[in-house]
């Protein structure tokens, strides 16, 4: 319980310090069902040093099944430093938006392609992945008053952001 209502605490301060019109105009998902090849949007990376920049994104097409059970969108990038270097180590994780919604992050790169060409993991699986966990058991030592939410965690985050925006 302690952590729980630490971690609530810690989530409700930071979301406290940003803008009204920040938290009103957080992005979306976008469904991966709606991601269509020739969409353009932009990704945010560090290059160099501690500045966040913006490479440009257009979506080749979305693979099915690339893993078990697994989908990934096939983007051309762009930008920066990408036109002399390709996909380099270290944007793994890098956000990739369409529309000022959240499509997912660079996950793949191929190494010996002659454009920046990336895998982009879907924010939907992502999350997904979340919902999958097994339902965490509570040893008989432990109080009932410090039980696990019996939510899963993606779901407890999406209630608080909805929650700061009523």
């Amino acid at each position: 319980m302690k952590k729980r209502t630490l971690a609530l605490i810690l989530f409700v301060a930071f979301a406290l310090m940003l803008p009204v019109s920040t938290i009103a105009q957080t992005p979306k998902f976008l469904p991966l069902s709606d991601v269509r090849p020739g969409m353009k949007g932009i990704g945010r990376t560090v290059f160099q040093g501690t500045a966040i920049e913006e490479f440009q994104v257009e979506v080749l097409g979305v693979l099915k099944n690339y893993g078990p059970k697994q989908d990934m969108v096939l983007a051309r990038l762009s930008g920066g430093p990408l036109e002399k270097t390709g996909v380099i180590q270290g944007m793994s994780g890098s956000p990739v938006y369409i529309d000022g919604r959240l499509v997912g992050a660079v996950a793949f790169a191929f190494p010996y392609a002659t454009q920046s060409v990336a895998g982009i993991q879907p924010i939907e699986q992502m999350t997904g992945v979340l919902d999958q966990l097994p339902a965490p058991t509570i040893p008989r030592s432990v109080p009932v008053a410090a039980s696990l939410p019996s939510e899963s965690p993606a779901a407890f985050v999406y209630g608080i952001v909805e929650k700061l925006r009523s």
